[in-house]
């Protein structure tokens, strides 16, 4: 440990030595004067973040490419009494989806540089008009208080109504928000950087909505009916209409109607003993793999809007011969199981006489690559 420990803080105090390096080259002017580089605040971002295991503690998943791709960054810092310190957008972005921490600079003031006041970071990605629904103009001119109460997931997107409901990421990305609040800065002008003299402070992004997928099997006995899903329907009052990227303890309204979310009828495959995909003990990845694997039935991905709350619903199916239609309910483990940057698995499956049999397993947030971080420092 004290090896790593050691390597570590040598590597990222070369990278830092490299960054003085570069900051204190001054530019000359015509006449051969060396010219002050701005003071510039230097902040370390990661996507996505680490994930925050839950109760039912089944273990962290690998993203899709697509679920972990950083299209464009917006960072705002305030001091702690509300003043703007500075801001960036930008779409470089390269660094962070190659599973990498990624060095920002945002140039400040002389006065802020002498007196470093502590500072509030905000960092949004991907959260754009058209994936997210902000109608406000958030750039530089932005408020800490506009920023808080004006970046959200509005109600056309994310949800479970017919036109908010989301099957696939969308081009511009999955929106993610991360946040240091009270944050110290150190250093000397023009080098800044936010945390103490041990520890760099890093602003973690994490995916700003959750994943709901299901999969389907039917049994395999000889002469066994055909079985076909018709619908799966979430119940009201609980999905919210707006969800705000950085949280804060609001009231949210919720759409009191129970909301159909299956566009398409699924015809469920056969397998040998379906119970073999009961969730059994195994890492959330490996049992990831299984599902995904199998050749199973599936309904989704679907993408929703966080919520505290204890998701529940009703899988329709009918069977070949029966005339009428059956259900089955489902449900998460508790309240909270379904906050941001949670993905979860319903399986139901059909063993004749003892009909549908449903499962729910939380496997977790997903979690970034497996791969070495150059600036990596908790």
């Amino acid at each position: 440990m004290y090896d790593v420990m050691m390597n570590t803080r040598i590597h990222i105090g070369w990278i830092w030595c490299s960054i003085l390096l570069v900051l204190l080259t001054a530019c000359s002017s015509s006449d051969g004067v060396e010219q002050p580089r701005p003071a510039m605040l230097t902040i370390y971002v990661y996507s996505p973040d680490r994930p925050i295991i839950t109760r039912a503690e089944v273990g962290p998943v690998n993203a899709s490419e697509a679920e972990n791709t950083v299209n464009s960054l917006q960072l705002w810092v305030f001091d702690t009494s509300g003043n703007k310190v500075g801001y960036l957008s930008t779409t470089e972005t390269a660094t962070l989806n190659a599973g990498q921490g990624a060095i920002y600079h945002i140039p400040v003031s002389d006065e802020f540089a002498q007196n470093k006041p502590n500072v509030d970071v905000f960092v949004m990605a991907n959260a754009t008009a058209s994936n997210c629904g902000i109608s406000a103009t958030l750039n530089e001119n932005t408020t800490r208080e506009e920023l808080i109460n004006q970046a959200k997931i509005t109600v056309s997107h994310y949800g479970v109504t017919a036109g908010s409901l989301t099957t696939a990421v969308p081009t511009d990305g999955l929106p993610m928000a991360g946040i240091l609040a009270n944050q110290p800065v150190i250093g000397d002008a023009p080098v800044l950087r936010i945390g103490t003299e041990s520890n760099i402070a890093t602003v973690p992004l994490t995916r700003a909505v959750s994943k709901l997928r299901f999969f389907f099997a039917n049994t395999n006995v000889e002469n066994a009916p055909a079985l076909t899903i018709t619908g799966i329907t979430l119940n009201g009052s609980l999905i919210p209409d707006e969800e705000y990227l950085f949280s804060q303890n609001k009231t949210l309204t919720y759409n009191t109607n129970s909301a159909s979310i299956l566009a398409n009828s699924v015809a469920v495959e056969k397998k040998e003993n379906p119970a073999q995909y009961v969730y059994n003990g195994q890492t959330a990845q490996d049992y990831e793999n299984l599902m995904v694997g199998a050749g199973l039935s599936q309904a989704g991905p679907y993408y929703l809007r966080e919520s505290g709350k204890q998701l529940r619903g009703t899988i329709s199916y009918t069977i070949e011969g029966v005339a009428t239609t059956q259900s089955a309910s489902f449900e998460m483990k508790t309240l909270g199981d379904f906050l941001r940057n949670h993905s979860w698995i319903v399986y139901a499956y059909y063993e004749g006489l003892s009909g549908m049999q449903v499962v729910s397993v939380d496997v977790t947030p997903w979690v970034n690559k497996n791969e070495s971080h150059e600036v990596y420092n908790w």
